[in-house]
């Protein structure tokens, strides 16, 4: 009873990934980028990479007080 169950489970399972797979790489619509750097529409609305929104805030508050941090890791 439980190899027939787990058989059954295994075929459910293979079907949906083979499914998937013939989806994935038979349609013809282009995967959006999903970058938030490489995303155009994302731009438009002023969205930006994390790292980079970081990087921009770091600046500012060092323009702010006067402290320089170091290039590679933003801390004074």
């Amino acid at each position: 009873m439980f190899i027939e169950v787990l058989l059954l489970v295994f075929g459910l399972i293979s079907i949906s990934f083979i499914a998937i797979g013939f989806n994935i790489f038979f349609r013809k619509k282009k995967f959006p980028q999903t970058s938030v750097g490489g995303n155009k529409e994302m731009r438009k609305l002023g969205l930006s990479c994390a790292k980079h929104e970081e990087i921009k805030c770091r600046r500012e508050i060092d323009k702010i007080t006067g402290k320089v941090s170091c290039a590679g890791c933003g801390h004074a």
